[in-house]
């Protein structure tokens, strides 16, 4: 069973840009949808949500490691692929970063909703 946690922009899920919150991305996991299709079993065990300027993402990530047992960390479809982009963070390298600091696999996307 894939144990998962979710990271959300924080300002997107608060605010509602475009996506109500976190039911979209639940969704997906609870029908294995988009990214999750490729488990067997999805258990989202956090939903965690960057605050800006997102300088504690990775420690939170890391803290949250520590506290609740997850092997790979989903960047929310409003952390990856909001319009506009994240200012705060270098999406394309931030997958790379958490696997290194956090040690644990990290995909970017959550969802195939429109």
């Amino acid at each position: 069973m894939a144990r998962v946690l979710i990271v959300a922009c924080g300002s997107y899920s608060e605010n509602s840009y475009d996506c109500p919150a976190d039911w979209k991305c639940m969704t997906a996991a609870a029908e294995k949808r988009g990214p999750f299709k490729d488990y067997d079993e999805v258990q989202v065990v956090g939903f965690l949500k960057c605050k800006c300027p997102g300088r504690a993402l990775i420690n939170n990530i890391a803290a949250t490691k520590k506290r609740t047992d997850f092997e790979v960390v989903h960047l929310s479809n409003c952390m990856v692929k909001a319009v506009p982009l994240c200012k705060n963070h270098d999406l394309e390298n931030l997958p790379k970063l958490i696997e290194e600091k956090v040690g644990v696999k990290c995909i970017a996307g959550t969802h195939d909703f429109a």
